[in-house]
């Protein structure tokens, strides 16, 4: 008698995912050698700031002869959070954080460069910081995607050559790659896209328009949430299946809307572990001594909570594909009986 679906074992639940996840730290500590790399040289390397750029386009775009002679104070305020974000930011983060996948303490601008090199290398052109952008991030998913490769040797626990881990870091590196490069040209577009209806809306039906106008953006806006929690599990795909970036957007959307709950689950509980354990690494950092505390626990945070997500998409991926053979095999019994 083959199996139904409803008789199909449990998959593994979110608790449980990042209880393994977490294990699988616990017993290989070297798995967070990489992202303390990163952090060390986003401490003791010379930051590099965007500030000069970012006073400069602020003071072009408000010194228009045609703006009112009073600005307004929410304006202001805006104006003076994009200066202090300008100046916190340091464009050698970008070797971390979500573009790369590396849990970085460093790299988030509310840390605000906590015991950071005192030296600052200031980019005055454009130019200039496109060109750092293009090493920096290339670099930084070639870290990442070694790291991942690691995370998934051990999570397979199978002993395997070093030559097919280089092989399976090429393969992350240039998927990673392409799917950041498809993301980027996915905002632009919607971007611009949006942007031109907003501003035909505006022109063209005055305040009815504007109504409609943020109508659209809010539902743009909601599509891009959907889009972003559909999105969980492709470089997990990339990492254990070892597809490419279509096969893992296919089989993330899937893994997603067949287990929507446990994964928002796991993302609202991977969110308040690493938030909330940052608050208490930023209070340590007023001192000396917190900073490595903060480098050392985001990491071992960070680690513990990619190698959850990895646990909990192999797991649920794999009951996904049992489900289907259940079902695909009673009719594949009728269509044989049928031919006999």
């Amino acid at each position: 008698m083959s199996a139904s679906p409803d008789t199909a074992s449990k998959p593994l639940g979110v608790i449980d995912a990042i209880g393994h996840g977490f294990s699988l730290i616990n017993h290989h500590p070297w798995l967070l050698i990489i992202p303390l790399l990163v952090d060390l040289v986003l401490w003791q390397a010379p930051r590099l700031s965007v500030a000069g750029i970012v006073n400069r386009q602020l003071d072009f775009l408000f010194n228009q002869p045609d703006l009112p002679s009073t600005i307004p104070p929410e304006s202001l305020a805006m104006v003076d959070s994009l200066r202090s974000m300008g100046a916190q930011f340091n464009l050698l983060s970008l070797l971390a954080g979500p573009i790369t996948h590396l849990p970085s303490y460093l790299a988030r601008t509310d840390v605000a460069a906590a015991g950071a090199a005192a030296q600052l290398v200031t980019l005055g052109t454009v130019h200039q910081v496109l060109l750092a952008v293009a090493i920096i991030i290339p670099v930084g998913l070639l870290l990442g995607s070694v790291w991942l490769a690691l995370t998934a040797r051990a999570l397979e626990n199978e002993p395997r050559r070093w030559s097919d881990l280089l092989r399976r870091t090429g393969w992350i590196w240039l998927n990673i790659g392409l799917y950041v490069l498809g993301l980027v040209a996915a905002v632009l577009a919607i971007s611009g896209l949006l942007g031109l209806f907003i501003f035909a809306l505006v022109a063209l039906g005055g305040s009815a328009g504007l109504t409609i106008a943020s109508f659209a953006w809010l539902l743009t806006l909601a599509a891009i949430v959907w889009a972003s929690i559909g999105l969980t599990f492709v470089v997990s795909a990339i990492v254990l299946d070892r597809v490419n970036v279509a096969r893992a957007t296919w089989r993330s959307f899937n893994v997603v809307g067949r287990n929507l709950p446990a994964t928002l689950g796991l993302l609202i509980l991977s969110l308040i572990l690493s938030e909330g354990f940052i608050r208490i690494w930023l209070r340590l950092s007023t001192n000396a001594w917190g900073v490595p505390i903060g480098v050392l626990g985001n990491a071992y945070i960070g680690a513990g909570l990619m190698a959850a997500t990895l646990f909990f998409y192999r797991a649920r991926y794999q009951q996904w594909q049992r489900i289907r053979s259940a079902v695909a095999a009673p009719r594949k019994s009728g269509d044989e009986g049928r031919e006999n």
